[in-house]
């Protein structure tokens, strides 16, 4: 199963990144944590793992990347189609992985200096990595991606399995919530609000305000330890309980449209 976590900047997207990565390793299964956000340094730390080099050195540079993207475009070559190649967890290129604990990241690229524009191509090979990715049935990739929409406009989410929007007590992360909402349709797969960083008062304001709020299936109250591990840049653990909540009911659904009993360990 492939997990696209998206919402606001700062609503806390690599946080609950993380706290999936653990707990589902804690209960068995292997993961990939693909890093999208080409802003954003600090994932690794949270994960534990050291920062891995960029999956774009993988394929001679952006410009390859483009090329293959702009011949399939020529030759009708129908989307989705793997264009860079297929992979499965056990083949990822070693050197463009960090591992810790049975967590694996890889990173599509990262804004480095001043010269650099433009995020569509990074976007792009996020997409043709997601589509050439084969898992087998323990297997599980969580996707964290940069502020916004961006990414599922340029049709990032049809490659994933389940969409989880991040939801602070915000006016900006209730409009980015609705849009999403808006777009659930258009990306046909199943779209998920957690809010975080809640306490009762905002808890219950946000689910008043969030429009669809039948998609709520969590809620991250303000937590010490959480908050502690993002000032020091500190691995998170497993066990939260609302991460527990969150990988059961996706879990569940994605099994019933499967048509198979939940996998449990």
């Amino acid at each position: 199963m492939k997990l696209m976590i998206c919402g606001k900047g700062g609503s806390g997207k690599s946080t609950i990144t993380a706290l999936l990565a653990r707990q589902y390793t804690a209960e068995g299964k292997r993961v990939v944590v693909l890093d999208t956000d080409v802003s954003n340094v600090g994932l690794h730390r949270i994960l534990g793992t050291a920062a891995p080099p960029d999956l774009t050195g993988y394929f001679s540079g952006k410009r390859s990347m483009r090329e293959a993207m702009r011949n399939a475009r020529q030759n009708g070559i129908p989307r989705g189609t793997p264009l860079l190649g297929t992979w499965t967890f056990d083949t990822i290129p070693p050197e463009y992985l960090s591992e810790n604990r049975g967590v694996a990241l890889v990173s599509v690229g990262k804004i480095r200096d001043a010269t650099q524009f433009g995020k569509g191509r990074w976007v792009g090979l996020a997409r043709q990595f997601l589509a050439g990715l084969v898992l087998a049935a323990d297997d599980r990739v969580i996707i964290d991606t940069d502020a916004g929409v961006e990414h599922l406009a340029r049709k990032m989410g049809e490659a994933c399995d389940a969409i989880i929007v991040v939801v602070d007590p915000s006016y900006e992360s209730i409009c980015l919530a609705a849009t999403v909402s808006g777009m659930a349709d258009q990306v046909h797969v199943p779209v998920y609000f957690v809010l975080n960083k809640t306490d009762v008062h905002s808890s219950a304001f946000l689910r008043n305000a969030l429009p669809d709020s039948f998609r709520i299936i969590a809620d991250f109250g303000q937590d010490r330890a959480i908050l502690g591990a993002g000032f020091t840049g500190c691995p998170l653990p497993a066990g939260n309980p609302a991460v527990m909540s969150v990988i059961e009911m996706i879990e569940g659904v994605h099994a019933a449209q499967s048509g198979c009993a939940p996998l449990r360990t």
